[in-house]
C-alpha cells in the first residue's frame, strides 16, 4: 500500500527492550499487523538514542527530542501520547505536538524515578540509594504485594481508548515498558518481589545459572503477557487505521555474559521487531529513523520509505546494517548466524557515517536503571 498523506487514524506503538527473536512469541500482535519486516534496526542501543529517531525522524542530538521535530506536529486531528518510561516525558520534549500527553513527570513520578535520573550509575550515592530501595521493597513485600515496576499495559490501553472514544480522527503514540527489566510478569513462577530481586542480581553480574535461566523465563513471560494485554487495543483500532509497531531496542539475555541493554553495538540490541498495518510499501531494510516517514507517508527528517542500509551509533562508535550483515568497528558478522563475514562496501559506509551526536551515559543518564534494578 502506498500513500503520501496522513491517515485520519494513525497509531504508533513502541515497546521497550523487545528482542527480535522473541517477536514470534506475540502471535496476536503479528496477526493484527498486515506486514512484519525482518530487517529493521534501531539507531542506538537504548531509549535516549533510539526514540528521537522513532518520533522525530532524526538521529539523537542529546538528552531528548528536539520538540519542533516531533512527528505529532504533522497530524491535524486530535493527538494523544501515553508513555511509561521516565526518559520519554515532557522534560525531554516528548509532549511536543500532542493535545494530550501522559508520562512519568519530569524525571519521574516517584522517589525511585527521580533517583534514577539524578544519580549516576556506579557511584557510591547510587549504590547506597539502590541498597535503600531494595530494603524498602523487601519490607513492603512483608506487609503487602509488591507493585509492578512500571505502569501496566492494560491501564495504558484503557486510558488511550477513553482519549479517542467518539473521535473520528486521531493520532496516538503508546509506549509500553513490558518487557523492560526488572522482569516481573503476573504469571511468574516466583513472587513479584523474588522476580525483581533475581533480575536485579543477574543484571548486576551475580546469581547462579538457575537464576539466569529464571530471568530468561521471566523475560519470555513478560513478552507473552504483553501480547495478550494488547488484544483490547487491536480490537479498538479501526480496520483502516495506519499502525506502526516496533521496539526501541533489543535486550541481552546473557550473551557473552552481558545482560540488559548496555552501549554495545550488537545484533541482539540493534535488530528489532517491526510491523505495519495500512502503511506505505517499504524496502528490504528499515531504520527506526524512518518511522515518522512511514506514519505520514512521506519523508520526514532524514527518514525514507526506501533504503538499503541502516546506521546506528553509541558515543563515537558506529554500526551499519543491510539485509544480511552488521558491520561495527569490531568487525562484520552475518545477522542470521553471528558468524564473521566481510563486505568492504558496508564497512566503508559505516566509517563514513557521521550521526553528529554523542550519547554519553554519564552526561545524559542514558539507560539509567530505576533504583533497585541492580
Amino acid at each position: 500500500m502506498t500513500g503520501d498523506t496522513t491517515h485520519d487514524r494513525t497509531l504508533l506503538v513502541t515497546v521497550d527492550s523487545l528482542r527480535y527473536d522473541h517477536f514470534d512469541q506475540m502471535p496476536r500482535t503479528r496477526r493484527f499487523l498486515k506486514r512484519t519486516h525482518d530487517r529493521a534496526f534501531a539507531t542506538s542501543t537504548a531509549t535516549l538514542g533510539s526514540v528521537p529517531a522513532i518520533v522525530g525522524g532524526e538521529y539523537a542530538s542529546g538528552g531528548g527530542l528536539e520538540s519542533e521535530r516531533s512527528v505529532a506536529h504533522e497530524f491535524e486531528p486530535y493527538s494523544a501520547g501515553i508513555t511509561t518510561n521516565h526518559l520519554l516525558s515532557s522534560e525531554y520534549g516528548y509532549d511536543a505536538g500532542f493535545d494530550s500527553f501522559a508520562s512519568p513527570k519530569g524525571g519521574g513520578e516517584s522517589i525511585k524515578d527521580r533517583g534514577a535520573v539524578l544519580l549516576q550509575r556506579g557511584t557510591l550515592a547510587h549504590r547506597v540509594a539502590t541498597w535503600g530501595w531494595n530494603r524498602y521493597q523487601q519490607a513492603r513485600s512483608l506487609v503487602g504485594e509488591v507493585e509492578k515496576s512500571f505502569r501496566r499495559a492494560d491501564d495504558v490501553i484503557e486510558s488511550f481508548r477513553r482519549e479517542i472514544g467518539g473521535r473520528e480522527s486521531w493520532f496516538g503514540w503508546l509506549h509500553f515498558m513490558e518487557p523492560h527489566h526488572p522482569y516481573d510478569p503476573d504469571g511468574a513462577p516466583v513472587s513479584r518481589d523474588e522476580a525483581q530481586r533475581v533480575t536485579r542480581t543477574v543484571l548486576a553480574g551475580g546469581g547462579s545459572e538457575s537464576d539466569e535461566e529464571l530471568v530468561r523465563r521471566l523475560y519470555r513471560r513478560e513478552v507473552a503477557e504483553l501480547d495478550a494485554a494488547l488484544d483490547p487495543l487491536w480490537e479498538a483500532v479501526p480496520d483502516d487505521a495506519r499502525v506502526v509497531f516496533c521496539a526501541d531496542h533489543g535486550e541481552l539475555l546473557g550473551e557473552d555474559d552481558l545482560w540488559g541493554h548496555p552501549g554495545e553495538l550488537r545484533r541482539e540490541l540493534l535488530h528489532v521487531p517491526f510491523g505495519t498495518r495500512n502503511a506505505p510499501d517499504l524496502g528490504e531494510v528499515v531504520s527506526l529513523v524512518d518511522v515518522p516517514s512511514i506514519l505520514v507517508g512521506r519523508e520526514h527528517g532524514v527518514g525514507t520509505l526506501e533504503r538499503e542500509r541502516a546506521f546506528a551509533s553509541y558515543g563515537d562508535r558506529t554500526a551499519a546494517m543491510d539485509d544480511r550483515l552488521l558491520a561495527t568497528g569490531d568487525g562484520t558478522l552475518t545477522l542470521s548466524t553471528g558468524e564473521p563475514a566481510s563486505d568492504p562496501d558496508l564497512e566503508r559506509a559505516r566509517r563514513r557515517f557521521d550521526p553528529a551526536y554523542v550519547v554519553k551515559e554519564e552526561a545524559l543518564q542514558e539507560d539509567l536503571e530505576d533504583l533497585g534494578y541492580v
